[in-house]
């Protein structure tokens, strides 16, 4: 893949390294030379320094030819702003934004910016594991679409079928005794079973009832 990242904050500079160690094609546009250093010398991919939302610097950077472009600068402001750019102006297919104020999440909702916030998947994260919520946030898309993870509690087992059905969700993989598998509509779920789906946030409850609570 050819990935354009914005931004080399903490984030920004972890995934371009990982990335790039995953032989992808990766380059990171940011103004600051101090943010740049976070890179040091594993990084393989390019470089661009100049203003991020800059059509020429993204032309730089081959945006033309970016499967996707990600928008990792601690701005929610420039972050919308280069989303925007990259995907009305370079018709880019795939953009995806952090979101840094998680008040301020609307706004990227509300102009179809594909957005994930670490502060909320932290947090959901933590209460998770403290056995607060039921179902962690892996992370949420636009038009309230969310990916999350949820651990079986439920004595009964349950179809997968069964579970989309009344839940309004799609269950793509079954962890069972620690083997993990692509889910299909006959497999049956069970306690202690690690489920990951892609459900809209109103189905959360639903899909909460049927999984999360001992029957």
């Amino acid at each position: 893949m050819y990935i354009i990242i914005i931004g080399c904050e903490s984030i920004g500079a972890k995934v371009a390294k990982e990335m790039s160690n995953l032989n992808h094609d990766v380059v990171v546009v940011e103004r600051s030379e101090d943010k740049l250093g976070a890179l040091a010398s594993g990084f393989n991919g390019m470089i661009v320094r100049g203003i991020e939302f800059d059509q020429d610097n993204l032309q730089q950077a081959g945006i033309e030819k970016a499967d996707i472009v990600l928008a990792l600068t601690d701005d929610d402001n420039l972050n919308i702003t280069v989303s925007l750019v990259a995907s009305k102006i370079f018709n880019v297919k795939r953009v995806i934004a952090m979101i840094n104020d998680p008040n301020r999440g609307n706004l990227y909702e509300l102009m179809n910016i594909e957005s994930f916030s670490p502060i909320k998947m932290g947090v959901n994260s933590l209460l998770c594991k403290m056995d607060i919520t039921p179902i962690e946030q892996l992370s949420q898309v636009s038009s309230g679409v969310e990916i999350t993870r949820i651990d079986v509690k439920r004595v009964l087992p349950i179809k997968v079928k069964q579970v989309e059905d009344s839940a309004h969700t799609i269950i793509s993989v079954v962890t069972h005794n620690g083997i993990t598998n692509l889910a299909t509509p006959d497999m049956t779920l069970e306690y202690g079973d690690l489920v990951v789906c892609s459900n809209h946030i109103r189905d959360r409850k639903a899909l909460s009832d049927l999984l999360a609570k001992e029957n």
